[in-house]
């Protein structure tokens, strides 16, 4: 285990601000992860499983150019292949990846796998991908991601069980989260999948992780009529160009209050296959 400091977060948090500058929860993940990423590098042959857009993975490995994608949305697809990023995007699972065996020298999982109804599939299909020696570089979020979850506790807390269980519910679906797995059991399907856990860091310890969970629970909250109530809040904070200075010091007056960096919300893996794989 490795555990990051207060200025490695904060300057994540100051890169990612340029994607997600109004959106407050998301920046305070990517800002986790993109310290977490700092620590590593990659090179060669790259696939990016769950790829998205192509903005974040540039934001980190902007000198990376031999990268394939894998996105299950045709219209993120092509947002993608619009971002130049990537050679080629396979619009698929990722539990059916129509590359050769053993064509890659990293695979890149950036917050994906937690949402993959196919974990152990997806997770062989990875192994089988890689050359032997090569990494699983991926982030996911934890069972804390769940336990800690702050807007319907203190719903459930106020006697509003019913209001507190469909909050949760809507949360839940919009991170399609089926996944939220305890680091030891990240670990278990690693390791039965063939890869050898190198490192993990923790994301998000349990103040940080509280500010998340409560923004973002909010931001998903179904409005009536459609859309979220994210979708009033963002042009709102959008209006004013000091908030992601102003969130800045939010996080860092939460990151002063951890008592625990050793367990979070979230946690970055380096994973190997075997060199005789």
């Amino acid at each position: 285990m490795q555990l990051l400091t207060n200025d490695e977060v904060l300057d994540g948090y100051d890169a990612v601000t340029e994607l997600y500058s109004y959106i407050p929860s998301l920046s305070l993940w990517r800002g986790w992860e993109k310290a977490a990423y700092s620590k590593y590098e990659l090179s060669g042959r790259i696939l990016d499983l769950g790829c998205g857009d192509g903005k974040y993975f540039r934001l980190l490995w902007p000198a990376c150019n031999d990268v394939v994608g894998v996105e299950i949305s045709p219209e993120v697809a092509k947002l993608g292949n619009q971002s130049g990023v990537y050679e080629n995007i396979h619009i698929t699972s990722a539990h059916t990846i129509p590359e050769l065996d053993r064509s890659f020298d990293h695979v890149f999982a950036n917050c994906s796998l937690e949402h993959m109804d196919h974990l152990d599939k997806v997770l062989a299909e990875i192994f089988r991908c890689l050359k032997p020696g090569g990494t699983l570089l991926c982030s996911v979020v934890t069972n804390y991601f769940i336990e800690w979850s702050v807007l319907p506790t203190m719903i459930e807390q106020a006697g509003h069980q019913i209001a507190a269980k469909n909050i949760q519910k809507q949360f839940l679906e919009a991170h399609h989260l089926v996944n939220p797995l305890t680091v030891d059991e990240w670990k278990n399907h690693f390791s039965r999948n063939g890869l050898e856990v190198i490192q993990h860091i923790p994301l998000l310890p349990k103040f940080t992780s509280g500010l998340f969970l409560m923004i973002d629970s909010i931001w998903h909250v179904n409005r009536e009529g459609g859309g979220e109530l994210g979708d009033l809040f963002f042009p709102f904070l959008s209006m004013n160009d000091k908030f992601p200075l102003g969130f800045r010091k939010v996080l860092e007056g939460v990151l002063e209050m951890e008592m625990d960096h050793s367990a979070g919300s979230g946690a970055v893996f380096l994973a190997r296959k075997p060199f005789n794989g």
